[in-house]
């Protein structure tokens, strides 16, 4: 039997959204009926990267990390993609998009917890 945690739907729903911009990009500019070798390696890049992070399941949305995984060049290429896929992604599917955008301004719990204080 296979448990999903609130943390795992999440990080697959943001690796999802990730996934289909990238396509919408590579489709779009790159103008192929599949995805280009580069814009598949960079698929391949992300989905190694996520499920090897780092910060397991305290993982926050990959754009907020405060120790990102990716590498600065990988890092410049999926924020240009995304950059230019989310406005064109939105209107072909708003609620993933909705999500996607939601989930990135959601605080993650375990950065709550650390609010205390001492005096």
């Amino acid at each position: 039997m296979i448990f999903q945690t609130n943390d795992s739907v999440r990080q697959q729903r943001e690796l999802n959204t990730a996934k289909a911009m990238i396509r919408l990009y590579c489709k779009t500019l790159h103008r192929g009926a599949i995805v280009c070798p580069e814009c598949e390696g960079l698929i391949q890049y992300i989905e190694d990267r996520m499920w090897q992070c780092r910060m397991g399941n305290e993982k926050p949305h990959c754009l907020r990390c405060q120790s990102p995984c990716y590498q600065p060049a990988k890092r410049l290429q999926l924020s240009h993609v995304l950059r230019w896929a989310m406005p064109k992604f939105a209107w072909r599917n708003p609620l993933q998009a909705i999500k996607f955008k939601f989930d990135l301004f959601r605080s993650h719990d375990g950065e709550n917890n650390s609010t205390s204080t001492t005096q």
